[in-house]
C-alpha cells in the first residue's frame, strides 16, 4: 500500500543563510521557526520496480534532485526499491515561501514509512536537512528550532515547548514565480559580505533572546527580533562582495515601508522575509485584518492570506 504523508511550511523568524558544510547541508547559524497552517505539501510514496519518478501537481517531472536525495537516503538507512512520489504542493514553488520545507519533509516522512522504517522526528530531522535545510523544522507544530551543530548527528530540529498566543501571519504573495538567484546560490554569494560575521554573532544573541521573547508570548518583541534578522540577512546579498543581488522589488519596498507606518499608527506589524519577494508580516490575530485591509488598499493586485500555527507531519 502507498504511504501518504502531509507537511506544513514554516517559517523562520531567526534565519539559516549560509552552510559550513554544503555536503552535509550543515547551515553556519541556529534557527528558530514558526509552522504555518495554510500552506502544505501532501506526498504519496508508491514502490515500483523501475526507476524513481515525480509526479508534481498532477504532472511529470524532472526528478533529479528527488533522485540524488532518495540515494541519500539509501546510504544512510539501507537500499530499497524505486519509487514513484506524488505530491501536491499548497505552496508557490521557490518564490520564497518555504515550498522545499514541506516538500522534503513530507517526501522523508513517506517515503521512510512506506519502507518500513520507524524513525523519531529528530532522525527524520536529520534526513530531510540533506534534502532542504529548512525541512528538518517542518516535523514539528507551532514553534521549531534547528540547532547548527558541528556533524551530521548535532544538527537536528527539534520542537520548542512554547505557550499558545494570538500569533498570526499576513501573507503578502508578490510573486509565485521561481526566484532568480536560487537560495544555494544566494548563500553563496552572501558569506561573501564584510558584514557575515557579524550577523553570526548578532544571529546566536537574537536565537536566545527569541527563545525568551516566545516565552513570554511577547509578540512585539517576537516581531521586532525576526525583522531586524530578517533585513540584516537581505542586506549581506547587497553587500556580498561577489555578485551582490536582491530579491526585493518595488512592491516589496512598497509593504516594508507600509509595515512601518502601520507601527507606527499602533498596529502590530512586522515583517520577515526569506529568500524571495514576498512579505510575511508577524501580527497578532486581532490586528491581523487592519493589515490585510491596509494592504489590499494599497496593493490590490497582491494576494494576501493570514496564515496562523500550523501542525506538524501527519500520516494517512
Amino acid at each position: 500500500m502507498p504511504t501518504t504523508a502531509t507537511a506544513h511550511t514554516n517559517i523562520a523568524f531567526i534565519k539559516y543563510w549560509g552552510k559550513k558544510d554544503a555536503r552535509l547541508n550543515l547551515p553556519t547559524t541556529s534557527s528558530l521557526s514558526l509552522t504555518l497552517s495554510q500552506f502544505y505539501t501532501t506526498t504519496t510514496v508508491t514502490q515500483n520496480t523501475d526507476k524513481d519518478q515525480l509526479v508534481l501537481n498532477g504532472e511529470l517531472a524532472d526528478p533529479t534532485r528527488i533522485h540524488h536525495f532518495l540515494n541519500t537516503i539509501r546510504d544512510i538507512l539501507g537500499d530499497f526499491p524505486a519509487v514513484t512520489v506524488t505530491s501536491e504542493n499548497h505552496v508557490p514553488t521557490s518564490a520564497g515561501l518555504a515550498s522545499s520545507a514541506s516538500s522534503f519533509a513530507a517526501l522523508t516522512g513517506a517515503v521512510t514509512r512506506e519502507m518500513g522504517f520507524d524513525l523519531s522526528n529528530q532522525s527524520l530531522s536529520r534526513l530531510a536537512r540533506r534534502g532542504s535545510g529548512s525541512a528538518s523544522r517542518s516535523f514539528y507544530s507551532h514553534f521549531a528550532i534547528w540547532h547548527a551543530g558541528m556533524d551530521d548527528a548535532s544538527s537536528f530540529a527539534e520542537s520548542l515547548n512554547a505557550p499558545d498566543m494570538p500569533i498570526a501571519l499576513v501573507v503578502a504573495e508578490v510573486s509565485t514565480s521561481a526566484k532568480k538567484v536560487s537560495s544555494s546560490d544566494g548563500m553563496q554569494r552572501a558569506i561573501t559580505s564584510p558584514n557575515y560575521d557579524d550577523w553570526l554573532n548578532r544571529s546566536a544573541t537574537q536565537f536566545m533572546d527569541m527563545q525568551s521573547a516566545i516565552q513570554q508570548s511577547d509578540i512585539e518583541k517576537i516581531g521586532t527580533l525576526a525583522e531586524e534578522n530578517a533585513l540584516a540577512m537581505h542586506a549581506l546579498n547587497l553587500t556580498a562582495r561577489h555578485k551582490p543581488f536582491t530579491y526585493f522589488t518595488q512592491e516589496t519596498q512598497q509593504i516594508l515601508a507600509l509595515v512601518s507606518d502601520l507601527r507606527r499608527q499602533g498596529i502590530l506589524a512586522f515583517a520577515t522575509m526569506d529568500a524571495g519577494p514576498n512579505v510575511k508580516i508577524i501580527t497578532t490575530l486581532n490586528d491581523a485584518p487592519k493589515i490585510v485591509t491596509a494592504l489590499h488598499s494599497a496593493l490590490p493586485y497582491i494576494h494576501l492570506e493570514t496564515a496562523t500555527s500550523g501542525s506538524g507531519i501527519t500520516y494517512d
